[in-house]
């Protein structure tokens, strides 16, 4: 039987969160409602159209974003949690650099799929 559930994260970030999903082809939409297989509706801040469903993204007390959605939705793929962050820390970690002046120079995905990034800053 399905039900709804959030997963709590360390995503605070709106745009980079939001820079992640579309980086990881998701359909991002304002709508403030999700609804299970069932077709319970729950009120969300964000939700995103995956490849597996739709699922939700709800600011709490903290700051950080939990994903929400259906147990069976989110059940559907194991992997995404994990390439979500990583997609989030990216965006995260390229962005701040570039205010702090630093030119991303190259990246490459390593045989673990952790990115390495090499960062310059010029000095004029």
């Amino acid at each position: 039987m399905s039900k709804f559930v959030s997963l709590k994260t360390a995503l605070r970030e709106r745009v980079h969160l939001e820079n992640a999903l579309k980086e990881m082809g998701c359909e991002i939409s304002n709508s403030k409602k999700i609804k299970t297989l069932l077709g319970r509706s729950y009120d969300v801040d964000l939700t995103a159209k995956t490849a597996f469903g739709m699922i939700g993204f709800i600011k709490n007390r903290s700051g950080e974003y939990e994903i929400a959605g259906d147990d069976m939705v989110l059940a559907s793929d194991k992997d995404f949690i994990g390439k979500l962050t990583q997609k989030y820390a990216y965006s995260r970690v390229v962005s701040e650099a570039q205010k702090a002046g630093f030119q991303l120079v190259k990246e490459s995905v390593n045989e673990d799929q952790s990115v390495r990034l090499v960062l310059r800053k010029w000095n004029g």
